[in-house]
């Protein structure tokens, strides 16, 4: 009798997941993972009140004279003097239309708001090429400079009523001296209700305060600082020594996963040792520093150990974060949940010699430690 050897069924099982389970069947996605899906808005807040081309009431300067684009007259304006040291509107309008020229994504919605009192007029076009030229142009021809107090608080209320759940949303605000009269108080309390805000709850919605003088850095500047540090995932203070022309704006991903198996079995590493690697997208300026250093931390637990003193730098878009399973394979096995994935939370700060740098967004990251199935290859064999 004739056999033949039949290779009825030869699979490889490989299970692969790059998600985290949960124990329930469907979860939704965070707000995290929606905001990655957005398009952005980017909305400047321009301080344009007369102080910005150096109008003063101090007489211990030389009288000023008229000035074009914008045109001003010191004389009749009833602040008769120049102060050239803080004659900064040219600067800040070039600042103005490099941020925007920067702005890469076409599907980004530009504002510009010029303020004082009031918001006194608005810009708003698409990012392309087309669309920022207009903008440019725009800012260039603005003439209104008119005497007015500097009502910060009232004009960044106004500013967010722009802001929308289905973008992430941007405020840049450029000013050169403290809120007028009451606003200060006003601006401070707004700020530290940030997260409660209708307009600014919620993840997607930034502030950048572009502090440009040091006048704007006194009493209540210094509150704001403190308080950005309370809300650093949502508010940046961008003080006089920096400039917001030169900073590189980053946003970081927040879901990344270790496949246990994967260092222990040779495919990555035998020892548990390994990277995580955490996507790095930039959100405003032209490259990230080849010297920018960021320092992670994990939350106390017994399965994953990062040095917060190692110095992660970018790699083709990534921050390469090294780290060590603290546990055997065979106690993994033993102790993680069979059920869903073990969820460990890191976090990500930029060291503090890096001036040049910040995290807009959220800075930490959530880790899933998965345990795959152990390959296998199943035969079944048949004769005739």
């Amino acid at each position: 009798m004739r056999h033949k050897l039949l290779l009825a069924v030869a699979t490889l099982v490989i299970a692969c997941l790059s998600l985290p389970l949960r124990a329930t069947t469907v979860s939704s996605p965070s707000e995290d993972q929606e905001e990655a899906f957005k398009k952005e808005r980017r909305i400047f807040l321009w301080d344009v009140t007369i102080s910005m081309v150096g109008a003063t009431r101090d007489a211990s300067f030389p009288k000023g004279t008229k000035r074009s684009k914008p045109s001003f007259d010191y004389a009749k304006s009833g602040f008769p003097y120049y102060n050239a040291s803080k004659d900064i509107f040219d600067k800040t309008r070039e600042t103005l239309i490099k941020l925007i020229s920067q702005v890469q994504n076409e599907s980004t919605e530009i504002i510009v708001l010029p303020f004082r009192n009031d918001i006194v007029g608005e810009f708003k076009a698409n990012a392309t090429a087309a669309g920022k030229e207009q903008l440019c142009n725009q800012i260039m021809n603005w003439n209104d400079l008119k005497p007015g107090g500097t009502y910060t608080a009232t004009c960044i209320q106004k500013a967010v009523s722009y802001f929308t759940s289905d973008r992430i949303n941007r405020l840049v605000l450029l000013t050169d001296g403290e809120p007028s009269d009451n606003e200060g108080s006003k601006l401070i309390s707004f700020l530290q209700n940030w997260r409660g805000h209708k307009e600014t709850r919620g993840n997607g919605n930034y502030l950048v305060y572009v502090m440009l003088t040091d006048e704007a850095n006194g009493e209540v500047g210094n509150t704001i600082i403190e308080e950005s540090k309370k809300n650093p995932e949502q508010i940046t203070v961008i003080t006089p020594e920096d400039d917001i022309s030169e900073m590189v704006f980053i946003s970081i991903g927040h879901n990344a996963s270790i496949h246990v198996r994967d260092y222990f079995d040779g495919k990555v590493s035998t020892n548990g040792k390994g990277v995580i690697d955490i996507p790095c997208n930039i959100v405003e300026g032209q490259a990230i520093p080849d010297n920018s250093v960021f320092h992670f931390t994990t939350e106390e637990n017994d399965f994953v150990e990062i040095d917060p003193s190692a110095a992660v730098r970018v790699s083709e878009g990534k921050l390469r974060v090294p780290f060590t399973l603290k546990k055997s394979f065979e106690e993994n096995l033993a102790t993680l949940p069979s059920d869903h994935d073990m969820l460990i939370n890191i976090s990500c700060e930029k060291d503090a010699a890096c001036k040049s740098i910040e995290i807009t967004g959220s800075r930490a990251i959530s880790v899933s430690l998965v345990i795959k199935p152990e390959p296998r290859v199943k035969i079944s064999w048949s004769t005739k």
